[in-house]
């Protein structure tokens, strides 16, 4: 990758900051005033970096006769994306209702999870009980994830959550037939 440099006649400068130190603690500042230590800041002016062109010899925008563009387009403008509702921000309202529902299951998960927890260290669990309600509760958290992944669609989340609740509903008659 080959780096070029700006023309003479378009100056470009960037402010960045600059430390220098001040003098030790209890000295008077140049203003008169009683200084701690510790350092300020002040800015230094330095030229802008200066992208490559994509091929070596050329400047961009060169090979279609036209002058170079002083930012380049994102990638998904030049491929001509088309932006849908799935590209918006949520609705508040449905966002809240998903974050409820998530709450209720893992707050009836939790105590599902603990009596299982209890009832696995006592020894009453038959053989079955732990594979099952771990793999009921696995599958009832990827959908509850599967449901925050597309809360900006219109209808998914609730069907995921659906079926989440449906897993719980599942290890709920797993655990009362065990115990």
């Amino acid at each position: 990758m080959e780096s070029s440099t700006p023309p003479a006649s378009t100056p470009v400068s960037v402010s960045v900051p600059k430390l220098r130190p001040l003098p030790q603690h209890g000295a008077l500042s140049p203003n008169g005033a009683a200084t701690n230590g510790g350092a300020a800041t002040g800015t230094l002016t330095a030229p802008a970096p200066v992208q490559a062109s994509p091929r070596p010899g050329t400047r961009p925008g060169a090979a279609r006769g036209r002058a170079p563009r002083a930012e380049a387009r994102p990638a998904e403008s030049r491929l001509g994306r088309v932006y849908s509702k799935a590209d918006q921000a949520p609705r508040l309202r449905q966002l809240m209702g998903v974050c409820g529902w998530a709450a209720v299951l893992g707050g009836v998960g939790l105590v599902l999870g603990l009596r299982g927890f209890v009832g696995i260290l006592v020894g009453d669990a038959p053989s079955w009980y732990e594979p099952s309600t771990v793999a009921a509760g696995l599958i009832g958290i990827g959908l509850t994830v599967g449901a925050f992944l597309t809360v900006h669609r219109v209808r998914a989340p609730w069907v995921l959550l659906s079926c989440a609740s449906v897993t719980l509903i599942t290890a709920m008659v797993f655990t009362s037939v065990a115990f």
